[in-house]
């Protein structure tokens, strides 16, 4: 009799113990919109709930004060200070990061009575008519201190000088990204084949650059 009344007494404090719960629901702060998957747990503990297809968690606690974290990918986490006595409900609005907005790709272009370098704009109206199926280098033989040559029949094979320097020595540059290979300085116009369909405009500047990149020479 005495070890069936021990036993029960033992379930009955763990069943106790546990008698608090946390639940909630994660949303996007912006729209509203359930977050799937989401992880709420308790700092400091391995004890914590992903949200289900509502965005709705639930974590089974023992009473007391917890410090509750939400985080999501793409989002700032959050953390609350909360006292768990018996059945307690939070809900989290989590703030987007900043990052994971559009990227604007902003590059160096000289200007016009701004910039002391000479240098020369093709707009894509002019790229239109005389790019067709050619390499970009040789729509540039109409620009001043620039003479571009096919090498060979095939695709890619344009090669380009600038003062009388090879694409060895002069930074080719895509939205303010070198395209020059890193050892020789060289570039392969057969990996940016099609490019020229892409392309609102090209920019050609002769001497120093106003861009804050260069290229091995």
């Amino acid at each position: 009799m005495r070890a069936f009344l021990i036993l029960l007494l033992s379930i009955f404090v763990s069943t106790y113990a546990i008698a608090g719960s946390i639940a909630g629901k994660v949303v996007d702060k912006q729209t509203g919109k359930p977050l799937v998957g989401a992880n709420v747990y308790l700092k400091g503990t391995t004890i914590g709930a992903a949200t289900d297809e509502n965005g709705m968690y639930y974590i089974k606690v023992d009473d007391g004060t917890y410090t509750l974290v939400a985080n999501y990918v793409g989002y700032a986490d959050q953390a609350v200070r909360i006292k768990v006595k018996g059945d307690v409900r939070h809900d989290f609005a989590l703030t987007e990061y900043l990052f994971s907005k559009t990227i604007e790709v902003v590059a160096d272009r000289a200007q016009e009575r701004v910039t002391p370098v000479a240098f020369t704009n093709v707009d894509d109206a002019e790229m239109e008519t005389a790019l067709g199926s050619r390499d970009i280098p040789l729509v540039l033989n109409e620009t001043p201190s620039i003479y571009s040559t096919q090498q060979g029949g095939g695709a890619g094979d344009a090669r380009i000088n600038v003062r009388g320097f090879n694409q060895r020595n002069v930074a080719i540059m895509i939205n303010g990204v070198p395209v020059n290979d890193m050892e020789n300085g060289w570039v392969y116009w057969s990996n940016w084949d099609g490019v020229g369909d892409a392309t609102a405009s090209i920019q050609v500047q002769r001497g120093l650059s106003a861009v804050n990149l260069a290229t091995p020479s």
